[in-house]
């Protein structure tokens, strides 16, 4: 019966004793009892009554749980015999908890990776050390004339951080990364996750890298290289490159801050002392005009809608209309004609006053960087009279350009030195991007741009052109508006990057390059154009099948070296490679760039290029070489074959020197062989030199091992080392040799002196009783217990000539000292995990 049932069976019978509840209310009534008596009573009611049916149905449960079947007991009894019958190995145990661990990571993380079982068998090859790799960059299953590996499965793991590979011109293993470890552990126990296919797992990559932020294109691209290990050792370099990059370009950017904070300072300078003087020539100016006004004569005319009239109390001023057209051009009209005010060299130019037939007329004053209207106006009244009276009017000339000779042009005025722009030349801004401010006291500012249609547009607040100037970003401050500014160029000069000028587009154009021609430069550019007898070959071309091979037009390559583009090498007897020229690259990289933007178009037949070779290319088909070639074939050929015995020979003399070390224990091995023979020595010290012991005869036959791994026997303190480990995580087998040099001597390593021992372990899985031994920490540890007994072991003063009365006395503070150097080395072992060193 389950526990609702029960609940409900109390309230149940809690229900059927309401005559009881109604009898006990009523007695208590007569006897005169208050209502919050007859309250308790019915509580305490109640509660007896719900007790009374939690034990009646306790005692049903028990009743029907006894009467169970027998047979279901007889079932059970013998699943339990078969259970004590069957043993549990810790070594299986420990073997499937880490396949489940490698299966479940697999299943997560694998399919999101894209692997196929061709990758899967390249990483398995370079895990068992099959691998390795010539000068020449090929890769093969074994060193020498073995099996070769296709390059793009090398490249495809290489790329995602899961092999190394030696660097060209170099031989040597191809190794694996931790995280190549993990992943072959991965693909082992996950094979159903891995693509039969590559071209299927490319597809799937593709699909991984699609997304919404992610064109098709781009997904392409990444999916011709492998992501690396999630929250691998790869994954965490790229990361912290990308965090280290950050950092400088947040320098920068503080440089940068700094350099404009300056320039601004500068600018801001210079800009009062411009004010400054601009009023003390606007006061002398208004003082002049108020002069000449004082001094003027009632001869002049004034403007009416009925044309020009003469009055009597005086003369009045032709009428001159002056507006800001924008930031850097002003205009003036006058009867209809329009003057021009700008400044057309730059900034550095002062504002010039250009009459409608294009003569600059003058030079206006300035207030605050902007014309002074009253200037401009007498300017142009200026030359108005002087044209109505028929006058010629000097034109104004920079201060110190060289002026050529007065002659007379098509317009009537004499032209200037070829230095001074025309009329209208410089009307255009030099920087398209600049601040502007939105009213005239300097209080709002925007950005605008001119690239980004035939009118400037503002930006809003994330660098975006928008058409309605209400929806660009206003700032505060001129500076603010000219930060946003120069970022906005900078993106602009980013984008530029890779555009082509009208130059490069010519020059791309008479290049003329065909695919066939286009298509060779570029396996030339990666080295995979050979020339044997046979003819012209290209290996490995294909990004996605292997092995894929391409045979080139006789005349192609040797067209291309007579223009100076490819250059010819001499690798082997009968074998040469080519290589692009530095015109070769940059007509390769010009061509490139064209075919991307849709600049060029391809020659249906190959182009015939000058060629600037004055001699002809010899094939290697028709059996001829150049001079000296065949020698230098032979000499790299040697060269090559010395490298390789003097491999072979290196090899011989280290496997020799191991084998000699292997064979011979060490002196320090040998001491800690006879102080674990040495009687009255504590238990927990021989524990400590029986590690160190593991640790001197395991390295002295693998030199690499870095831990090893205690696996408990038929006995809890039956513990032997199984496997060790190297540096990079990967297990192999203890060789014979070091398994009968340990199995000679007992280990020590009881559950009694599990404290002293246990702080040499990096990891402890008591369950399974696995443990990891580090060596290092094992062998550092026995020879501090070495050195305490030496000292304990000094000879006596002349007190105790025999030495017999304090040799216990010595043996004991020697076992002391060595207990407490044990304990210490718990805290400083290099290989100790801190949150199992106190298991």
């Amino acid at each position: 019966m389950v526990p609702a049932q029960i609940i409900g069976h109390a309230h149940g019978v809690a229900d059927g004793d309401g005559r009881a509840k109604r009898e006990a209310r009523a007695a208590v009534r007569k006897q005169g009892g208050s209502k919050n008596v007859v309250v308790a009573a019915e509580s305490r009611a109640e509660r007896a009554a719900l007790v009374a049916s939690v034990r009646s149905s306790q005692a049903a449960l028990s009743a029907r749980v006894n009467t169970s079947p027998a047979t279901k007991d007889a079932e059970q009894s013998d699943e339990a015999g078969t259970a004590r019958a069957e043993p549990t190995d810790p070594e299986v145990g420990n073997r499937s908890t880490d396949q489940w661990l490698d299966e479940s990571n697999a299943r997560s993380e694998l399919p999101r990776m894209g692997w196929c079982t061709e990758l899967a068998d390249v990483l398995a090859a370079t895990y068992s050390g099959d691998l390795h790799a010539d000068m020449s960059g090929i890769v093969r299953r074994r060193e020498g004339q073995g099996c070769r590996v296709r390059a793009a499965l090398v490249k495809l793991l290489a790329s995602g951080g899961y092999i190394a590979v030696p660097r060209a011109g170099r031989r040597g293993p191809v190794t694996v990364t931790p995280d190549g470890v993990t992943a072959h552990h991965w693909c082992a126990a996950a094979p159903d996750l891995l693509h039969t296919d590559h071209r299927v797992a490319y597809w799937a990559r593709v699909r991984v890298h699609h997304t919404g932020r992610t064109s098709k294109q781009s997904a392409r691209d990444q999916a011709r290289r492998l992501i690396p290990l999630p929250n691998g050792e790869e994954e965490k370099r790229r990361r912290a490159a990308q965090m280290r990059q950050v950092e400088q370009w947040a320098k920068e950017m503080e440089a940068t801050r700094e350099r404009l904070a300056a320039e601004q300072a500068e600018r801001d300078a210079q800009a009062k002392q411009e004010q400054a003087a601009a009023w003390v020539r606007s006061e002398q100016e208004a003082k002049e005009r108020q002069a000449a006004k004082d001094d003027r004569h009632d001869d002049g005319l004034v403007m009416s809608q009925h044309g020009p009239q003469e009055i009597v109390l005086g003369a009045g001023r032709r009428r001159v209309t002056v507006t800001r057209v924008s930031p850097r051009i002003w205009g003036a009209v006058v009867r209809g004609a329009v003057y021009v005010v700008s400044k057309e060299g730059g900034d550095d130019w002062p504002w010039l006053v250009i009459a409608p037939d294009g003569t600059r007329i003058g030079v206006c004053s300035v207030i605050n960087d902007a014309p002074y209207a009253a200037s401009v106006r007498d300017i142009v009244r200026a030359h108005a009279d002087a044209m109505e009276r028929g006058e010629t009017f000097p034109e104004w000339t920079p201060p110190g350009a060289a002026v050529a000779t007065p002659k007379e042009t098509g317009q009537g005025r004499a032209a200037a030195g070829d230095d001074l722009p025309k009329a209208g030349e410089a009307y255009n801004t030099l920087v398209p991007v600049r601040a502007v401010a939105l009213d005239l006291i300097g209080s709002q500012w925007v950005a605008e741009c001119d690239r980004h249609g035939p009118v400037s547009m503002g930006l809003n607040k994330f660098g975006d052109a928008v058409a309605d100037i209400a929806a660009a970003y206003v700032y505060g401050t001129e500076q603010d508006a000219a930060d946003a500014a120069r970022a906005h160029l900078d993106a602009h000069a980013r984008e530029d990057a890779d555009v082509m000028t009208p130059e490069d587009i010519d020059a791309a154009q008479a290049l003329n390059f065909s695919r066939n021609q286009w298509r060779t430069l570029g396996w030339i550019r990666d080295g995979k154009v050979r020339e044997t007898a046979d003819g012209f070959s290209a290996y490995d071309v294909s990004p996605d099948r292997a092995d894929v091979s391409k045979r080139i037009r006789k005349t192609l390559v040797p067209r291309l070296w007579a223009a100076g583009l490819v250059k010819v090498f001499a690798i082997a007897p009968g074998v040469r490679t080519f290589g692009l020229t530095d015109e070769g690259a940059r007509a390769f990289r010009l061509w490139s760039n064209a075919m991307r933007i849709n600049a060029v178009t391809e020659p249906e037949k190959d182009t015939r290029h000058a060629a600037v070779k004055s001699s002809r290319y010899r094939w290697l088909s028709a059996g001829e070489t150049w001079p000296g070639e065949q020698e230098k074939a032979q000499a790299a050929a040697k060269v090559e074959q010395a490298a390789n015995e003097q491999a072979v020979a290196l090899r011989a003399a280290e496997e020799k020197v191991a084998t000699e070390r292997a064979a011979t224990p060490t002196a320090d091995e040998l001491t800690v062989l006879e102080a674990l023979h040495a009687d009255d020595l504590e238990a927990g010290a021989k524990a400590v030199l029986s590690a160190a012991y593991i640790g001197h005869v395991v390295t002295r036959h693998r030199p690499g091992a870095t831990s090893v791994r205690l696996d408990e026997g038929a006995g809890q303190d039956n513990r032997r080392v199984t496997r060790t480990c190297n540096i990079n995580g990967v297990e192999k087998p203890i060789t014979p040799a070091a398994d009968e040099a340990l199995s000679a001597v007992s280990a020590n390593l009881t559950d009694a002196t599990a404290e002293r021992w246990h702080a040499l372990c990096t990891s402890m899985d008591e369950r399974y009783g696995v443990y990891r031994l580090d060596l290092t920490a094992a062998i550092d540890a026995g020879a501090t217990i070495l050195s305490l007994l030496d000292q304990a072991a000094l000879p006596t003063g002349p007190s105790d000539p025999g030495g017999t009365a304090s040799c216990a006395t010595r043996m004991q503070s020697a076992r002391t000292a060595a207990s407490t150097s044990t304990r210490r080395a718990r805290v400083h072992c290099p290989g100790e995990n801190p949150a199992q060193g106190h298991a």
